[in-house]
């Protein structure tokens, strides 16, 4: 198991440093919304699926309170324009904590449930390029978090590109457990 969780790392840590980002030399800034948590499942964790969602909202406060520290802007070069919590917010707070929780440790998202989760985002139309942070599977049992990594134009929702990510958990508390994969996720941008 262990084997397998290390390639797993290693083809994940490849993927991330092999993406094309040219499309963003070309960008004067983007609009940043966060951490979307609408479609992410939790497995082996003991907490309950209302502490989670407090953690979500407090996870990504993260990106106004800490801003040295989660400086997405410093990592892509990128003036970003706003930091916009409203849009996660919103669809965060209409998660259902009865499907919160899965037993599948293989739980990831298909390209198509990416695009549905862009679309979903109420970004009010904006023009520009957004990027989002989606999360996928947090696997208290491996002490990892996998995202997606979406840029994607605010008026159309289309998606530009974007790439699976992910990151070791760590730290004390709910928050900056999972707040450590977000930190790793940034770093490898």
């Amino acid at each position: 198991m262990k084997k397998l969780f290390t390639l797993l790392f290693l083809a994940t840590s490849m993927i991330c440093f092999g993406q094309n980002k040219n499309f963003l030399k070309e960008a004067e800034s983007l609009n940043f919304y966060g951490v979307d948590y609408s479609a992410a499942k939790v497995f082996g964790a003991a907490e309950t699926p209302a502490e989670f969602k407090v953690a979500f909202d407090r996870i990504n406060q993260l990106f106004i309170t800490e801003t040295k520290k989660y400086d997405v802007s410093k990592k892509l070069k990128v003036r970003v324009n706003e930091i916009s919590l409203d849009a996660v917010n919103q669809v965060n707070g209409a998660i259902n904590p009865q499907k919160l929780m899965t037993t599948d440790t293989n739980y990831t998202l298909s390209e198509e449930q990416i695009k549905q989760i862009v679309k979903a985002l109420p970004t009010q139309n904006q023009p520009g390029i957004g990027l989002v942070i989606i999360a996928k599977l947090l696997n208290k049992a491996e002490a990892y978090g996998s995202y997606q990594v979406v840029f994607f134009n605010t008026d159309t929702k289309e998606i530009i590109q974007d790439w699976a990510t992910g990151g070791k958990a760590r730290g004390f508390g709910l928050r900056n457990y999972w707040a450590g994969s977000i930190y790793k996720v940034i770093n490898n941008l």
